[in-house]
């Protein structure tokens, strides 16, 4: 019985191309998703790069506050 728990992975063969569930695929569509894979890759890292230079703004602002406040106490 399947179920959303335990499914169960059927692979069935292509009767057209004796393939056991492999994805036939030109090489025009897979070099579009390779360059479509790489210009995802990318942008996720830029995206990381402008995250991890908001948090070091974020860390300096707080050391600078930090060093104010010792400051004051003293």
């Amino acid at each position: 019985m399947e179920s959303i728990d335990k499914p169960i992975e059927v692979v069935q063969q292509c009767t057209q191309c004796d393939s056991q569930g492999e994805i036939m695929i030109d090489e025009q569509r897979m070099k579009s998703l390779k360059v479509e894979k790489e210009l995802l890759a990318v942008s996720h890292i830029r995206r990381l790069e402008k995250e991890i230079d908001e948090l070091v703004k974020q860390k300096t602002y707080i050391q600078e506050e930090l060093e104010k406040i010792k400051k004051e106490s003293k």
